[in-house]
């Protein structure tokens, strides 16, 4: 089996519930985390909803189901029952700090059933997992420097 583990944790100067917020706009994902082609709500309910995602690299790629609990404004979970993984863990949590209005800690444990599988987790998975704090925290800045839109239209 080959697994792919990845933690991280950041104090960035970003509020925690608009962090929050785009980490569970699951169906946004395409416009900005790299790899990512495909993201949307099959089924919705109480604490969260699944989607079905697809990760592509050119001619590679993978269509997967997630299931996502959703802890506001504080905890998202994110795990996959698809027949490819033994172990698809992401756990993000929003804390926040006295050093700056939120702390990141992210986790991904991921591990696919068969070896065949192995270079679609090496070159899809284990990339996506380096870059997503980044992707949600560049977002978040466009974001919040944003102008805000205008009330009165003409």
């Amino acid at each position: 089996m080959t697994r792919t583990s990845h933690r991280e944790s950041r104090v960035v100067a970003i509020a925690a519930e608009l962090l929050f917020g785009l980490v569970a706009d699951v169906e946004r994902y395409p416009e900005f985390i790299p790899l990512m082609r495909e993201a949307r709500i099959i089924q919705r309910h109480d604490r969260g909803y699944e989607t079905e995602q697809v990760l592509a690299l050119g001619l590679l790629q993978r269509r997967f189901r997630t299931r996502t609990e959703l802890d506001p404004p504080r905890v998202i979970t994110v795990t996959s029952a698809d027949r490819i993984f033994r172990r698809f863990d992401i756990r993000w949590v929003f804390t926040p700090t006295l050093e700056g209005p939120c702390r990141i800690d992210f986790a991904l444990d991921c591990e696919v059933r068969s070896i065949w599988l192995k270079p679609i987790s090496d070159v899809l998975v284990g990339p996506m997992a380096l870059t997503m704090v980044n992707a949600f925290v560049q977002r978040a800045r466009k974001i919040a420097s944003a102008p805000p839109p205008d009330s009165l239209t003409g």
